[in-house]
């Protein structure tokens, strides 16, 4: 598959775009004062730059959270509409599949006993930014893909990512890059029954904070490491 992958300079972009160089025809980019390197810069304008960059791309996998850094102002700016611009150019361009990458901090203020599913609304606070981005991110692709204009796989990873997680490691709600990449994998190839699909996902531990059935039943493949 033809892939754009974008904020290629952050962390999460680097994991998903190594464990693919070998099997998909990958397109990095990032906005211009992140792209070094091989990354197209794109800032995500309304117009033939955006229009070119999504040209003949498969899917896109969007970092939508952590994905970028800066003032309050320009991270809620690209939140919504940068985001809203790229969002418009691939379906302008009949890209097939959006892959959201957010987050399960969006429930971090949920008490742990409480049984979180995909079903739950997400209620961020207002004061961290870079949660509030991941949910207005989620609000935009949400609206393309009931326009059914786009299919959005939406997969809240939990938190913090690590090369390697034992089953009895203190965090809760840890996320092996292992695993983000599989998932992120296995999400370009499932057939969705809706066009927005959320979903779960965090390596099982001990005291595991979120549930990931959703994630283990679309996912066949991956249940082994998942539950």
């Amino acid at each position: 598959m033809h892939i754009l992958i974008t904020s290629a300079a952050s962390a999460t972009a680097r994991v998903i775009a190594d464990s693919f160089a070998d099997n998909h025809k990958i397109r990095l980019t990032d906005l211009s004062h992140n792209a070094d390197g091989k990354m197209i810069a794109n800032d995500l304008d309304d117009g033939s730059l955006t229009d070119d960059l999504v040209s003949g791309v498969d899917a896109i996998i969007n970092v939508g959270f952590e994905g970028q850094t800066g003032t309050d102002t320009a991270l809620m700016d690209y939140h919504t509409r940068c985001i809203y611009n790229l969002l418009y150019a691939a379906a302008g361009a009949n890209v097939s599949r959006f892959i959201n990458i957010s987050t399960l901090r969006l429930y971090e203020n949920h008490e742990e006993n409480l049984v979180v599913t995909e079903r739950w609304r997400t209620d961020p606070s207002a004061e961290d930014v870079a949660i509030l981005g991941a949910h207005m991110t989620e609000a935009v692709c949400k609206e393309f893909a009931r326009d059914r204009l786009i299919d959005v796989v939406n997969i809240r990873f939990g938190w913090p990512f690590v090369e390697t997680i034992s089953p009895d490691s203190s965090q809760t709600a840890a996320t092996s890059h292992g695993l983000i990449a599989a998932t992120v994998n296995e999400s370009l190839l499932i057939d969705l029954l809706e066009p927005w699909q959320d979903v779960h996902v965090q390596s099982p531990v001990k005291h595991q904070r979120f549930i990931t059935n959703t994630a283990a039943k679309l996912f066949p493949n991956l249940a082994d490491r998942l539950v």
